[in-house]
């Protein structure tokens, strides 16, 4: 007896030993892949993703949630967007771990902000991103725990419409329970089993007809359990810069605790499509998907709310990432006496040449030949201003200026689909322009080459109107153009800067800095050579150039 005690007891060491044994191993395996994950993060920190480009699911946030309606803000017109490049801009500053993150992100580049108190709660946490390496990574490791298309429907959940006003609402419940009095009265011998086999084909073409528009929803549910868990590591950690943070996650994660056990059902994968089989004769996913919107709806704020706060947390990341990368760079500083910008440039361009540039009291006109750099330095103010009222962040050694509304007119193009001539497209995007100047707010305009579609004549005397209509005392014009005719009627109301080349061995050089004054050089001519035009067109050219002078 004693020697089967000893026995019982060696046993019990032992299995207690394996539990010890299997925890630590399991201790050791959750420590590796945390390092390797850290290995990977801190490997991709301050790196672009080359994979990261404007699609319609990184849209989809900005599309649902409705537009800006105050003068505390507005959103960069399709336009202006497409001017200055801004879909390539968001990709190089698109580090964000999540998709949640990547659409957050676009909407906030495509609605710069007049707050000083928003932008620098953005630019608090993005600073602290950069300083402090702990915090990062933690947060980092949360927001891996989804992947890089998780939450990519979630806009479709949140802001879209959930319940149609559809008589299914009512039927899907009915032939749930119908269905189950019918496979008991069936059992029972009550009912005959064709009854089972008619209402299963009832059913199923309920259940094929609803599914095809409730799908990106269902998707959505399984985003949504991962959003909330991701959420709920961020509330736990304990770092004081993201106290303000946690405490909005946990108020709005303890309102929507419910709703994570209403989605169970939409989470199992099941490899032998049984669980299909069985929903598509109890129809217990479309019962629960009615029972879950009702919650979601409900809560709907609380769940804004989260997927805003993560959004926001994994953009200030990427940002930081960006600012990490670039280490030339400023934040902005808002004053409406100076305007003064030192040293800007466009991230776009690979080595490029900063420019310097003081704003005074006039507007500016800005001259130059073919590929000086006219049309790029316009873009690199306007870039810079957007990108000042949404991440707090400009590329240049100093960029003071007042809080504006930045609006181009630079690449117009033909309207096919329309029927809309080059010229109809330009005088309508002028239009805008003008309308916008009336309104109270400051605006930066930003116009090249206006009025091209139609004659030299009629140019001249629209363009210089336009002009003199836009110099209010109160926007910032910024215009490029070739017309000296132009700059010399406009001289008493417009400043006048020009972009020069010079001719080195044969080869036009372009030094790509700014300097005061029209522009007096012309290569339109001397460029045909360099590609290869026939050099009977380039002399004959170049003498009805010299007679038309004389």
């Amino acid at each position: 007896m004693i020697q089967f005690e000893k026995l019982e007891f060696i046993h019990l060491g032992l299995l207690a030993l394996f539990i010890l044994i299997i925890f630590f191993v399991m201790r050791i395996i959750i420590k590796y892949r945390r390092q390797k994950k850290l290995l990977e993060i801190n490997k991709n920190w301050g790196k672009p993703f080359s994979d990261r480009k404007v699609s319609e699911l990184s849209q989809l946030y900005y599309s649902l949630k409705e537009k800006p309606k105050n003068n505390k803000s507005y959103y960069v017109d399709d336009a202006t967007w497409e001017d200055l490049n801004l879909d390539d801009i968001y990709s190089i500053l698109n580090r964000t771990y999540t998709e949640v993150g990547s659409q957050y992100l676009y909407n906030l580049i495509r609605n710069p902000i007049m707050n000083r108190e928003e932008l620098q709660k953005r630019e608090k946490l993005i600073s602290s991103f950069c300083e402090n390496q702990s915090l990062r990574e933690h947060v980092q490791l949360c927001l891996t725990s989804l992947s890089a298309t998780d939450g990519a429907y979630m806009p479709h959940l949140l802001w879209g419409t959930l319940i149609e006003k559809s008589i299914f609402r009512f039927i899907v419940p009915v032939l749930h329970y119908l269905s189950i009095i019918v496979i008991l009265l069936t059992v029972f011998q009550s009912l005959h089993f064709s009854a089972i086999l008619i209402l299963f084909s009832v059913n199923v073409l309920v259940r094929y007809y609803l599914k095809r528009k409730i799908d990106v929803y269902i998707y959505s549910f399984k985003d949504l359990v991962k959003i909330l868990y991701a959420s709920k590591k961020i509330s736990k950690l304990t770092f004081p810069e993201l106290k303000i943070l946690r405490a909005k996650l946990k108020e709005n994660l303890k309102e929507t605790k419910s709703i994570l056990k209403k989605i169970f059902i939409f989470q199992y994968k099941d490899p032998l499509a049984l669980i299909d089989y069985i929903n598509s004769y109890f129809l217990f996913d479309l019962k629960s998907y009615y029972t879950v919107v009702g919650k979601i709806e409900k809560k709907k704020h609380h769940l804004r709310e989260i997927y805003e706060l993560v959004g926001f947390i994994d953009s200030m990341l990427s940002i930081a990432s960006f600012r990490t990368e670039n280490n030339k760079y400023c934040q902005p500083i808002f004053n409406t006496n100076k305007k003064i910008i030192e040293n800007i440039y466009n991230p776009l361009i690979k080595n490029p040449i900063p420019n310097s540039f003081f704003f005074d009291e006039k507007d500016t006109i800005v001259t130059g030949s073919n590929m000086s750099g006219k049309t790029t330095f316009l873009k690199t103010i306007g870039v810079n201003s957007i990108l000042a009222q949404t991440i707090h962040t400009c590329l240049a050694d100093k960029y003071q200026m007042p809080f504006i509304k930045t609006i181009s007119s630079l690449n117009i193009v033909d309207n096919i689909m329309e029927g809309k001539s080059y010229y109809l497209s330009e005088v309508e995007s002028i239009l805008r322009i003008i309308k916008k100047s009336e309104s109270e707010d400051i605006h930066l305009f930003l116009l090249d080459e206006i009025f091209r579609g139609t004659n030299s004549t009629e140019r001249h005397a629209i363009s210089i109107e336009v002009y003199k209509y836009l110099a209010n005392n109160k926007d910032i014009v910024l215009a490029a153009t070739h017309d000296l005719q132009i700059c010399n009627n406009l001289e008493d109301i417009y400043n006048n800067v020009h972009f020069r080349e010079q001719i080195v061995d044969g080869n036009l050089v372009f030094d790509y800095k700014i300097h005061e004054g029209i522009s007096t050089s012309r290569n339109a001519i001397d460029l045909l050579s360099q590609v290869g035009y026939p050099d009977k067109i380039i002399c004959n050219a170049k003498n009805r150039v010299s007679q038309k002078e004389i």
